[in-house]
């Protein structure tokens, strides 16, 4: 047969509802999208479990080391893949506010790139930094002047420490941004994702002294969420990985179904001369209306899921997910073809008699 003939061949078997066109987009696309929408949900709930963690400083890590902790070197920890920021802290004298000077402030003295670790501006102008609740107490905000026993003292930003399971001596605390330069107490460094590999350099800024006796300990921000975070493992050990594999296997039956049905139209078709290339490319034009407009039924669907899973990366999911309905969409064409190759002009009689 000719192209045009086996065109027309198609479209009148898809006009007239010979190929059940309809239904098997419509079934294909309810399989594929929901499998899809299924694992964009298990893909976003692990997105914002991850956020969380971040958010809540389980992903910062600090090295206790008294009076040997060389700021210089943990600042520049925050330049290494997979740091985000690195800074360093030490207890200094309280601040004193004229207004309150029965209850001095604890303050701290650190280094620009710990700012950066609590969610600051490091380049912001010069001040002490105060928690957002200490800020609201005292009913100030950044730019504002605080009258001290030793002057005047700016307020060059706030930050948000909630108390959430983190180190409470933060919560109630003045920051006082220094150059990184000498020694201090502790470093802290957001590591995310984390490893092992990335944990072990806090130890690169530890200063050796001779007469210090005070143990040096790594430990965790905020433990209240784990100490681990294992989203590459949680991802690929989600219940719903296989799910590209559940709309392939959908597609598959499908247009082998599709095809298995027209079992006697086919053995006639044999029977009376018509090819077998002239049949399977018929076939295939069919598989390919309906299983292309179930891609594209999924497709809409699927965008819908991921946009109200409200997800910080949508493009990233979609991509992941989208996987599913164009594996269903290439299954069918494979179940097509494999159908009509079970297919024998000398089964007509058979087929005619389980009609």
């Amino acid at each position: 047969m000719r192209a045009r003939s086996i065109a027309s061949e198609a479209y009148r078997n898809l006009a007239s509802g010979t190929t059940r066109a309809l239904l098997l987009a419509i079934a294909l696309a309810t399989v594929g999208a929901g499998l899809a929408i299924a694992d964009a949900r298990s893909v976003v709930t692990m997105e914002r479990r991850a956020a969380e963690f971040v958010s809540s400083g389980a992903s910062v890590r600090v090295m206790v080391a008294r009076k040997t902790t060389d700021a210089a070197a943990c600042e520049r920890l925050g330049g290494i893949p997979g740091v985000r920021s690195a800074g360093a802290l030490r207890e200094t004298e309280p601040v004193v506010l004229r207004a309150m000077a029965g209850n001095p402030i604890q303050a701290y003295a650190v280094t620009p790139g710990l700012i950066e670790v609590l969610g600051g501006v490091p380049a912001a102008s010069a001040g002490a930094w105060l928690p957002a609740q200490l800020a609201e107490t005292l009913g100030v905000r950044p730019g504002a002047e605080l009258a001290t026993g030793g002057g005047t003292l700016t307020v060059a930003g706030v930050y948000h420490y909630p108390d959430d399971g983190r180190d409470s001596r933060l919560h109630h605390a003045a920051l006082l941004p220094q150059p990184a330069a000498g020694t201090f107490d502790e470093c802290w460094a957001d590591i995310w994702p984390f490893s092992e590999a990335r944990d072990s350099l806090l130890h690169t800024a530890f200063t050796v002294d001779a007469g210090s006796s005070d143990p040096v300990t790594i430990g965790q921000l905020n433990t209240r969420l784990g100490t681990r975070f294992d989203g590459l493992g949680e991802f690929a050990g989600r219940p719903t990985r296989y799910a590209p594999h559940g709309c392939a296997l959908a597609g598959l039956v499908l247009g082998f179904l599709a095809v298995r049905m027209r079992r006697l139209e086919i053995a006639g078709a044999l029977h009376l001369g018509q090819s077998r290339r002239s049949l399977l490319a018929t076939h295939l034009i069919e598989t390919a209306a309906w299983s292309s407009a179930a891609l594209l039924l999924a497709a809409a669907a699927l965008v819908f899921g991921v946009v109200l899973g409200d997800t910080a990366d949508p493009g990233s999911v979609y991509l992941i997910d989208i996987r599913g309905p164009v594996a269903a969409t290439l299954a069918a064409h494979a179940g097509a073809v494999l159908a009509l190759a079970t297919i024998r002009e000398r089964h007509l009689f058979g087929y005619f008699k389980n009609r």
